[in-house]
């Protein structure tokens, strides 16, 4: 597919070409310098859902100068980014894109899209509060928005005392080993996010547990994996998802496993991360001192 739209601006597929100039820019969002061309390229060209008429280029000639990153899923269109080159901003050119994924979406009998996140394989929650432009652009395009607001929390690792041995002893005593997780847990953690009802973290702890090293920590007992805390799963210093089976709440499962992820940033020489989608708030800001980051709205529009 090359769509031409005006002059030389085409809208072509996202391409391998562009993950270069995308993180470039992406990067250069406020809060949002964290992100490397492996992470761009498992969120767009790597995205089971990858599709080559949703996440798209506008060229000028052999040049990009904006970006929109949709997809189908659940029957539902979805829009996870979309970026405009600083220096061509304001020129009509996040429109074209609009119009071209909006078109493919309506052909395709989709009703509704939702832009600034989309499942599984997303960048962040939503649109970025900060990023004023974006949501005065969505308002003019008739993307409407409940305020309904996500947050991420702030964790500063840097030269942070996050040993856990004392209360790694602790669980011991009463049978239950905190370690890194293995492909063999694949079921379980599976299993335990199918029952508490999280589905979408069977994928994103599947994911946790394919890097390498594997990036999830778990707790078991004869075992029965009761809990387990991921890393590195929606960006490079990105924490979550995190369950505690109901029933062994309470006894500082999660506080180890969180801290035992920091601790791997602590190793890598990160000197911060966030907190995605947080929540509960004080269990974070009481045990690891989190302050509260980026918070995002999501916005819908339909097309019938």
């Amino acid at each position: 597919m090359r769509q031409q739209v005006e002059n030389m601006l085409t809208i072509v597929p996202f391409a391998e070409s562009h993950i270069a100039p995308f993180t470039a820019w992406f990067n250069a969002l406020p809060g949002n310098d964290v992100w490397t061309a492996d992470w761009v390229r498992s969120k767009t060209l790597d995205d089971p859902n990858y599709d080559p008429a949703l996440m798209l280029a506008a060229q000028d000639g052999d040049e990009p100068v904006g970006f929109l990153l949709g997809n189908i899923v659940n029957e539902t269109g979805w829009i996870k980014a979309f970026l405009v080159r600083p220096d061509r901003q304001r020129r009509g050119i996040g429109t074209l894109l609009f119009q071209a994924a909006e078109r493919t979406l309506a052909q395709r009998n989709i009703e509704t899209v939702t832009a600034g996140y989309a499942p599984l394989y997303y960048f962040i929650p939503g649109v970025n509060l900060k990023y004023t432009s974006a949501a005065v652009f969505l308002d003019q395009r008739g993307y409407q928005t409940d305020r309904t607001t996500r947050v991420n929390l702030d964790v500063l690792i840097q030269d942070r005392d996050f040993n856990t041995a004392a209360s790694e002893a602790r669980l011991r005593e009463r049978g239950i080993v905190v370690r890194r997780g293995t492909l063999t847990d694949a079921s379980a953690l599976a299993e335990l996010c199918s029952v508490n009802g999280y589905q979408g973290w069977m994928v994103e702890s599947r994911i946790a547990l394919e890097n390498t090293p594997s990036t999830v920590f778990v707790a078991e007992r004869n075992g029965d994996i009761l809990a387990f805390a991921a890393h590195s799963v929606v960006g490079p210093v990105h924490f979550g998802p995190m369950l505690t089976s109901p029933d062994m709440r309470g006894m500082r499962i999660g506080s180890v496993l969180l801290k035992r992820c920091l601790t791997d940033w602590q190793r890598a020489g990160h000197d911060r991360c966030e907190i995605v989608w947080a929540g509960p708030i004080a269990f974070y800001a009481r045990v690891v001192g989190a302050t509260l980051g980026n918070a995002f709205w999501i916005f819908h529009k339909s097309l019938v």
